[in-house]
């Protein structure tokens, strides 16, 4: 038998959650005439291909996973405490393997204060506290599902920490917020989480709206003036055409009555006596009645008459 096989121990370095447990392989090609695991120091399990399995305390336990070739054992320690450090693994005649264990505790997650309701635009803080741990954790926030650095600080409080991380954000809307709290032990992290509500800023809702109205007020008053404008110019052009046409109408009315009667229909007009002629004649301005001629001569200055040689 192969008593100077040599003996592979996997993991070198175990981490695991205290009250958990933990796990380790000891394996080798050839096949030895025994096998022990020691823990912190001390021999607790012993294989003998002879005669079986030989477990000193309830707490350990190993499992037989060898296939042709490949001799394997797996080594288990439940409940592991903090105390729990050191794994030995060695083969008949071989040198002992050793692997580290270190046992992490998983304290408490607290955001501080709870849920919050903030007015839009404000700045909000949460405080998240995570409360006996070991080693110092690694904390981060999440908002929305978005992940957020933060600042940790951390207080011992005998073998464990005290850690504390504060997040500042801007209130814009409703949001998950969460806090992240792991060490290498958890596959998951821990968490804890709260919601911010926010209120709509009545007031800047208001200024939005007021500034809109009076947006869509100056552009319908523009548009007015600009209609009043052009219905004017277009109404003052018509009325300019329409006057130039009865213009142009009463002077072709007149004209062929001022062409052949010359002034007949004029009954202030006079002939000079010559029958058919109209070479010399008095135009009488009076339309009021008849008048004799001489009348146009009378003397003095309250009867002035004006006429027209023709």
């Amino acid at each position: 038998m192969g008593v100077s096989a040599e003996m592979q121990l996997q993991p070198l370095s175990a981490v695991a959650l205290r009250g958990s447990k933990a796990r380790f392989n000891c394996s080798t090609t050839l096949t030895p005439s025994a096998m022990t695991w020691t823990f912190n120091r001390f021999l607790v399990v012993t294989i003998i291909e002879a005669s079986g399995v030989l477990i000193t305390a309830d707490r350990f336990s190993v499992t037989n996973f060898t296939t042709p070739g490949n001799y394997k054992w797996e080594f288990i320690i439940s409940n592991v405490q903090r105390s729990d450090t050191e794994v030995g693994c060695q083969g008949m005649g071989g040198e002992r393997q050793l692997a580290t264990l270190s046992v992490q505790e998983r304290g408490s997650v607290e955001i501080v204060g709870g849920n919050q309701t903030k007015t839009e635009g404000a700045q909000t803080e949460f405080q998240c506290q995570a409360v006996g741990w070991f080693p110092e954790p690694s904390m981060s926030w999440s908002v929305n599902g978005v992940e957020k650095s933060c600042n940790r600080s951390s207080v011992p409080q005998g073998s464990l920490f005290n850690s504390s991380c504060t997040l500042t954000v801007t209130a814009i809307k409703n949001s998950t917020v969460q806090c992240l709290v792991t060490v290498p032990a958890l596959n998951t992290p821990e968490s804890n989480t709260v919601f911010l509500a926010v209120n709509k800023n009545t007031k800047r809702d208001q200024t939005v709206l007021i500034a809109i109205t009076v947006a869509f007020s100056a552009a319908a008053l523009l548009f007015l003036i600009i209609y009043g404008i052009v219905f004017f110019c277009l109404r003052k052009k018509s009325g300019y055409q329409e006057a130039a046409m009865r213009a142009q109408v009463q002077s072709q009315n007149r004209a062929p009555a001022t062409q052949n009667v010359r002034g007949r229909g004029n009954q202030g007009y006079i002939t000079d006596g010559h029958d058919g002629h109209t070479n010399g004649g008095v135009w009488v301005t009076n339309f009021n009645k008849p008048q004799n001629l001489d009348d146009f001569f009378e003397d003095g200055p309250s009867k002035h008459r004006h006429m027209t040689l023709v």
